[in-house]
């Protein structure tokens, strides 16, 4: 069976979920990678066939999304280009992980695709969202990929298609303990304003991920160039996690049983329901760097309650059900006979 799986680039959570699925995948069929966009700060590891711009979202240095450096940011020319030219009929299974270019190239010819992503889970309407819901958000959840087949994950299971998180192998095999630092990862604010925030929690030390090359550290502040292996060997030694609500990272604090604390990125609303969902589970969530913020990382410092989930690993489970589905012509979602053990 030919194989392409696509993903987007400029999310840290696509590229840890292509690093656990892609070899399971290439265990049974042949399997091509395309990659849109280039903002990860994970390396894939893996055999890239196809490398295209895509459609990219742009943060400033305050916490939020910049929508005039997104727009032109953009190259609309060149992602109808890519649409037209993607040989999405040489294969025989198609799997999308929130990357529009396959999606919209899928939909032109009429090839069926299966969208395998967290962003699917919110296709249901029991998935937790803000109040009151943004429609241009919901269409963009919906819409920048869309798929005639879905599979979601999330912290929960809210809906009959939606799945746990896949927790990567080298999260599962790692023996956590506790020290003194934080870890950090909030990559909408630039390292100077980390320094001078968390000067206000002398008492704390911290273990700041950052893609700037020339962060200073400070007294209790540490910085490091973003690293998968050095952030996931932090994570594991850490008092807790704060980061953006994003999905895979505070679900690996979560299986890792780490004290987490997020907040949603300025006018990013799937980040906005993340929140809400990971509050739902235990999670700390403020919303700013601002005064009003103090005392929410001041009790979050204090305490020792953790959010611990021991989700199963059902990949190897998940991608045997796929691939049956696609040999047998079954709808690409169904997933009544996947066991979560």
């Amino acid at each position: 069976m030919k194989i392409l799986y696509a993903l987007q680039g400029t999310g840290n959570g696509h590229v840890a979920r292509a690093r656990a699925l892609v070899p399971l995948l290439s265990q049974r069929g042949e399997v091509d990678v395309l990659v849109a966009g280039t903002q990860s700060q994970i390396d894939l590891g893996l055999p890239v066939r196809f490398k295209k711009f895509g459609l990219t979202m742009k943060y400033n240095s305050s916490g939020g999304v910049s929508y005039w450096k997104s727009l032109v940011g953009n190259r609309p020319l060149q992602f109808l280009k890519d649409v037209f030219s993607l040989p999405v009929k040489d294969y025989d299974l198609v799997i999308i992980d929130f990357e529009a270019i396959t999606s919209y190239a899928c939909l032109l010819r009429g090839v069926k695709s299966l969208q395998l992503s967290h962003q699917a889970a919110y296709w249901s309407e029991s998935t937790p969202r803000p109040t009151p819901r943004v429609w241009y958000w919901e269409f963009v959840l919906k819409y920048m990929s869309p798929s005639p087949y879905k599979i979601g994950f999330h912290f929960n299971v809210y809906d009959t298609f939606i799945l746990p998180p896949i927790i990567r192998s080298d999260i599962r095999e790692l023996t956590p303990t506790q020290e003194a630092h934080y870890t950090v990862y909030l990559p909408a604010y630039s390292a100077g304003t980390l320094a001078r925030w968390f000067e206000r929690f002398p008492n704390e030390s911290f273990a700041v991920f950052t893609k700037e090359n020339n962060a200073v550290n400070t007294l209790n502040t540490v910085f490091y160039r973003v690293d998968n292996k050095m952030f996931t060997n932090s994570l594991s030694r850490s008092r807790g996690l704060i980061c953006s609500a994003g999905f895979e990272g505070p679900a690996e604090a979560m299986y890792l049983g780490k004290k987490l604390l997020i907040t949603p990125i300025k006018g990013q609303y799937e980040q906005a329901a993340n929140a809400i969902c990971a509050a739902g589970e235990g999670a700390t969530v403020f919303r700013h760097l601002n005064e009003e913020a103090i005392p929410v990382f001041e009790r979050f410092f204090q305490s020792k309650y953790v959010v611990k989930k021991a989700w199963p690993d059902f990949a190897e489970g998940l991608v045997a059900c796929i691939l049956d589905n696609a040999k047998k012509g079954k709808a690409l979602d169904d997933i009544s006979a996947l066991k979560l053990h």
